[in-house]
């Protein structure tokens, strides 16, 4: 939440290639996943909230967040809330076309 896209893809260049066009969005993995996968908590969603009602980041910088975690296998939803994340992601990413 950090750094914009522009910085995440710059640094992860040859890594983690993605293109997040509201028709077209698109991840190529060329590292080893992690196993197990790094866990999504409903914190982190209640932080990226937050920071957008403190307006720290924008409803754009979410939606990329959003949808960067979903093309990145690294990122897995935590197994306790699996159907509350995942669908929290989905609906958020799909923002993106109204972008």
């Amino acid at each position: 939440m950090k750094a914009s896209v522009d910085e995440v893809r710059q640094s992860l260049t040859g890594v983690f290639e993605f293109d997040l066009a509201p028709d077209r969005r698109t991840a190529n993995v060329q590292f080893r996943v992690p196993q197990p996968g790094i866990i999504i908590t409903r914190d982190h969603i209640s932080n990226a909230l937050e920071q957008k009602r403190l307006e720290l980041i924008s409803e754009q910088d979410l939606v990329y967040w959003a949808t960067m975690l979903l093309l990145n296998d690294a990122y897995e939803p935590d197994p306790k809330d699996e159907e509350f994340i995942a669908e929290w992601l989905n609906d958020i990413s799909y923002n993106l076309d109204a972008s």
